[in-house]
């Protein structure tokens, strides 16, 4: 035989094995069982005919009492009797008046009765018993003859015996099924867990479980490396490229966007003059700032080319909003940051830093290229042809389409408006230029609170919050919400001290004035939602953190659920919410459900999300849905294998599968 036949034969060996002690146990089980019933059923038997037997010794062995008339004597000796279990009742009777009884309902009126057949047993109902006369008196005693209670009876004290036996020969084979199974167990568990670094260190012993092991170590290997590669494919590919290929389409597909284009005036010469470590520090600090500034207005950067930055907005990302007013205020602030480092540039550098920039909006479309992927567009063209009509080189201008006008209001002033034919294009186009920009106070002058969800800069949101914390005092409500409403797109993943220290001002100030009936409870719920938007994690503060655990007790549902999601998001601890999953609001519910999943999974999660999911009302069914939609995403985000593994977000996803087919 050779080796690899007896690896194989250890191999099959010990899988029969495992299927070996089951069977053993469910046959010896069964056996058990039924020698134990068996047993029991003789002996139940043999316990009724000695049962008939002591009825009738007990009877006789009474006649002499009766016919010395000493009753009392019989009553002694019947009780006890009935204590061993001889008889379970029994009344003597002297002509029709009963002297004494004993039964179990302590009720005269069941044994009270005209007994006329005498030294007969009589069964009836599931009782036997039998009556004998001695000159007046009549003396009744019976047992209980149900077979099946005294086969219960009997079993019961039989039951002791046989759970011991089986206790024994269950830990037996569970302790060889786990010589066994040990490997796989341990192997299991890793997989199962968040944290799969504690592979490489298990030890096994089994042949099934060293090959589980190499091909688990080898898989999560290929993990790690497809993780990493996909961490430099992130890197490399522009987050337009990289949002279209996470959507789950398949190319090619159109969609409404407005692309912009942004290009750094007298690059060349730059390029030309200054040595390397000059021109890569100073493109690096542009850049970082232009990729913050474009990620903070929901823009995609499709790519760098050179200095020139091109980078869009999607229609459907910010339905409410308007692509091209956020195109316009995205580059208002591209070119305030270009205007701050030209003024810390030191004074040898000897050149300015201006930026010029374009958009157009129109239909793109996402194509599978020979190597890779692509945008395609009229916009892609149109942007650039209209970069190239600008060479004001002492300004920073933008240049636009005339039907994009209307977005500019209130964000950006048309200086200049010129018919010019395009290169390349059959028809004469109307194109307006800006270089000048509405500020946010202008905002606040006029009243326009919907254009502040084009103000995103730190600068824009400190004024804001300064503003809204004076508001607050003054009544202003209804102003308050619509400010706030407009803020809800906005998401800071950097910021400032500064922003941190007025925001817990704001929310004490929030605090006092709903508390005071000077705001209302959607404005305190508001500006929850918008510091947790805006705050980073390593900003995140213990005053706002215990000013947010105040409003776990708020009597508004809103209010609450709002304060669930923002703890959830700086980490707050999943055990000190965890009560509000079975809330009975299905908005608070629903986003505890999500928060505490993130941190840990168990029955608990698993039952209130199911709770919701099998409600009758449509409100709580549908906040299932969504906390069973959003649990899936961020593990298919974060962990796929976890969730795959782990058996709650296994049952989570199979649900999630089956309800979107």
């Amino acid at each position: 035989m050779s080796t690899k036949e007896i690896a194989l034969f250890g191999k099959n060996k010990k899988s029969l094995l495992l299927l070996l002690i089951f069977f053993f146990w469910v046959g010896y089980v069964s056996f058990t069982g039924y020698q134990f019933y068996t047993q029991g059923s003789k002996l139940a038997e043999h316990v009724a005919i000695t049962r008939v037997a002591n009825l009738d010794y007990i009877l006789q062995s009474s006649i002499g009492d009766l016919v010395q008339e000493h009753p009392d004597g019989i009553k002694d000796k019947l009780s006890q009797a009935r204590k061993l279990h001889f008889v379970d009742f029994f009344i003597l009777q002297k002509g029709t008046e009963p002297l004494f009884f004993e039964n179990n309902s302590g009720k005269l009126e069941e044994l009270n009765h005209n007994y006329a057949n005498f030294n007969e047993l009589i069964e009836v109902n599931g009782l036997k018993f039998k009556t004998i006369k001695v000159m007046d008196y009549r003396l009744t005693a019976g047992i209980r003859s149900n077979i099946g209670t005294t086969l219960l009876s009997t079993l019961k004290e039989m039951i002791p015996m046989f759970i011991k036996d089986i206790f024994v020969v269950t830990t037996f084979l569970s302790f060889v099924a786990f010589l066994v199974l040990r490997d796989i167990i341990n192997l299991s568990k890793v997989l199962s867990s968040r944290s799969r670094e504690e592979i490489a260190n298990i030890k096994t012993t089994s042949a099934e479980a060293d090959t589980i092991l190499k091909a688990s170590v080898g898989l999560e290997g290929e993990r790690v490396r497809l993780e990493k590669l996909s961490e430099t494919y992130g890197e490399t590919v522009g987050p337009a490229i990289r949002y279209e290929l996470k959507s789950g389409k398949e190319a090619p597909y159109s969609f409404a966007a407005t692309l912009c284009r942004i290009d750094l005036n007298g690059y060349t010469q730059m390029f030309l003059e200054k040595d390397d470590k000059y021109m890569t520090t100073i493109l690096n600090q542009y850049f970082a700032r232009a990729r913050e500034v474009i990620e903070r207005h929901g823009g995609l950067i499709y790519q760098f080319v050179g200095d020139e930055i091109v980078f869009l907005f999607k229609d459907e990302m910010a339905p409410d909003l308007s692509s091209e007013s956020l195109a316009i205020a995205c580059i208002r602030d591209l070119f305030h940051e270009a205007t701050v480092i030209e003024k810390n540039l030191p004074a040898e550098a000897n050149h300015y830093f201006k930026l010029k920039g374009s958009l157009a909006k129109g239909t793109m479309r996402f194509t599978r290229l020979d190597e890779g992927h692509a945008l395609s567009g009229l916009p892609l063209i149109e942007s650039v042809r209209l970069l190239s009509l600008i060479d004001d080189k002492t300004h920073q201008v933008l240049t636009f389409f005339q039907e994009a006008s209307p977005s500019a209001e209130g964000l950006a002033f048309i200086f200049d408006r010129k018919v010019n034919q395009l290169k390349g294009f059959k028809e004469e186009s109307m194109l307006c230029r800006s270089r000048d920009f509405n500020s946010i106070e202008w905002v606040f002058d006029s009243n326009m609170w919907e254009r502040l969800a084009y103000f995103r800069s730190d600068e824009h949101m400190l004024f804001v919050l300064k503003k809204v914390r004076l508001m607050a005092v003054t009544r202003r409500d209804d102003d308050i919400v619509r400010m706030l409403t407009a803020l809800k797109y906005h998401r800071f993943e950097n910021t400032t001290q500064e922003i941190v220290s007025e925001a817990e001002m704001t929310l004490t100030s929030f605090l006092r004035g709903e508390e005071e009936g000077l705001l209302s409870t959607k404005a305190l719920s508001a500006v929850v939602s918008l510091l947790g938007r805006i705050i980073p994690k390593n900003l995140w503060s213990t005053t706002l953190q215990d000013s947010v655990v105040r409003l776990l007790e708020h009597k508004d549902p809103r209010v609450q659920a709002n304060a669930i999601v923002v703890l959830g998001r700086y980490g707050f601890p999943a055990r000190k919410i965890w009560e509000n999953m079975f809330s009975s609001n299905n908005r608070v519910a629903a986003d505890t459900i999500v928060e505490v999943a993130k941190q840990q999974l168990n029955s608990d999660v698993w039952d209130a999300l199911h709770r919701l999911l099998n409600s009758a009302h449509p409100n709580h069914k549908k906040s299932g849905e969504y906390a069973l939609e959003s649990i899936v995403k961020y593990y298919q985000d974060t962990d796929p294998v976890y969730l795959k593994t782990n058996p709650i977000l296994s049952k989570m996803l199979a649900k999630s599968t089956k309800k979107a087919a």
